[in-house]
């Protein structure tokens, strides 16, 4: 199954630290924190405040100007672990790549956005799911169905389509540049072998028939 440790350094080598930037929606709810001089502080390290001042209590830390402006690692990766990976069931997942970029997903549109986006995706593949639990599920007999590299690949471009439509050009060339470097990080996944899945895999029963035919003709030669 994935783990949540593989897609902890892309996520952190693409984001960048403390943010007020404007051209970001986020700016619309900032944090009320004065730093440097100035207020308007609404994204750390990816993580924005609306989702800090939800999640920082849930995996034991206070909202605090010191925790938010500063974000030590130990409370980012709470709040990455819990909000994001086990919110979108990345444990259940039996391709790595799939489950990085799932849970990229939820991490750039949160996790109803994420799951809203997923469940039409699947619609159009004749897959119905309605929670991140049947979304892992339906991912998962995808690539035992198509392959792990085409599954992974078509989830990219997807992805793509989705920042194209949000129609933010200040945002959109780094959005799709992410994308391409998550899809560099999936396939050197795919090419090193880290995947549980193998498409059209030989049927247990297939190979025990097998064994027995070798071994009636081994015990055969043997017999002469």
């Amino acid at each position: 199954m994935a783990t949540y440790e593989s897609a902890i350094p892309y996520i952190q080598k693409a984001e960048g630290g403390l943010s007020r930037a404007t051209t970001d929606t986020a700016s619309g709810n900032p944090s009320p924190y004065v730093y440097k001089g100035v207020t308007g502080w609404h994204t750390n390290r990816g993580i924005i405040w609306p989702t800090f001042k939800t999640m920082a209590p849930r995996v034991g830390y206070e909202i605090n100007q010191e925790n938010f402006i500063n974000m030590p690692d130990k409370i980012w990766l709470g709040i990455y672990k819990v909000g994001f990976w086990d919110d979108m069931k990345g444990d259940l997942y039996k391709s790595q790549p799939v489950a990085n970029a799932i849970v990229d997903f939820a991490w750039a549109s949160g996790g109803g956005g994420a799951r809203r986006s997923l469940i039409k995706y699947l619609a159009t593949k004749g897959i119905k799911a309605n929670d991140s639990t049947s979304i892992a599920n339906a991912f998962n007999t995808l690539v035992e169905k198509e392959g792990e590299n085409k599954v992974f690949n078509d989830l990219i471009d997807e992805r793509k389509r989705f920042f194209k439509s949000l129609n933010q050009p200040a945002n959109e060339k780094g959005w799709l540049n992410r994308m391409e470097t998550l899809r560099k990080q999936g396939l050197s996944l795919i090419v090193s072998g880290v995947t549980t899945i193998k498409k059209n895999p030989i049927p247990t029963a297939i190979i025990t028939v097998l064994l027995l035919v070798s071994t009636y003709v081994l015990v055969n030669q043997f017999k002469k």
